[in-house]
């Protein structure tokens, strides 16, 4: 009766479940509600997390609770950003330079103004002109045909083009005779000079030795890039030294010009 009772059971294929070990409590598989721990929520700025995730099941950095690999690459990520933008010092905006006040330019009288407006529309008058004409022409018109239109309307306007002239004179001439008187610049003190003239020097010295090297490499232009590299080398090598007096130099004139005071206008 055995026997028969377990050949149904294999028959309808029950067998596997009524031999199966039950595992014991502690190695019980985790469901997937199991696996869903409740997880305080990420910060809002972080977006959305990636919808493709791996199936592990791990630790979240940052007490998020339990998720996958990419959740911990992707959480990982976020903090570090977050981290870089606490920790990056603010940006100081420098002062800005006082800017020397520009002149004060004197008011036209009233026959430069009206020659200033004729000016300005006998101007208009000839630019809409010879648009109008360069208009007219078929789009596949040729540089000649373009050149010979515009040749055409300046003989027709050679009146006009007169007056612009006379007037642009005109005006020209008044504000050359009345331009605003600009401020002095200061005089350099003598240490300024010689600290001038020292880098001046040594930026000479150094264009003397560039016109040198650039002068070989021209005359060597069967020279191979490797050959052509170690000239340039031996011209660094050689030149170290003239660099550094010229930096050097640089510096000193530096200090000692930001050493004067600042006024509104310019340095003392």
């Amino acid at each position: 009766m055995t026997i028969k009772y377990i050949s149904i059971l294999l028959a309808l294929g029950i067998t596997p479940f009524l031999f199966s070990q039950e595992r014991p409590v502690g190695e019980k598989e985790v469901s997937d509600e199991m696996k869903r721990v409740e997880r305080k929520p990420f910060p809002k700025h972080w977006g959305a997390p990636p919808l493709l995730q791996t199936r592990d099941i791990r630790p979240l950095p940052g007490g998020f609770g339990m998720g996958s690999s990419t959740l911990v690459a992707w959480i990982k990520t976020n903090i570090k950003a977050d981290g870089e933008k606490i920790v990056k010092p603010p940006k100081v905006k420098p002062h800005p330079k006082p800017k020397p006040s520009p002149p004060v330019r004197p008011e036209p009288p009233k026959e430069i103004k009206r020659k200033l407006d004729d000016l300005k529309r006998i101007q208009t008058l000839l630019r809409e002109g010879l648009k109008k004409e360069l208009g007219a022409l078929d789009e596949g018109a040729t540089k000649e045909e373009v050149r010979k239109t515009a040749q055409e309307f300046q003989k027709e306007n050679a009146g006009r083009l007169e007056v612009v002239r006379n007037l642009s004179q005109q005006v020209h001439e008044w504000q050359k005779e009345n331009r605003p008187t600009r401020p002095k610049r200061p005089e350099p003190t003598a240490e300024v000079k010689e600290k001038i003239k020292n880098v001046h020097e040594k930026q000479k010295d150094l264009a003397a030795a560039r016109h040198v090297l650039h002068k070989q490499l021209f005359d060597a232009k069967d020279l191979s890039r490797e050959d052509r590299a170690d000239l340039i080398k031996k011209f660094k090598e050689e030149n170290a030294g003239k660099h550094k007096e010229l930096k050097e130099a640089q510096k000193a004139l530096t200090q000692e010009v930001r050493g004067k005071a600042q006024t509104k206008a310019r340095r003392e």
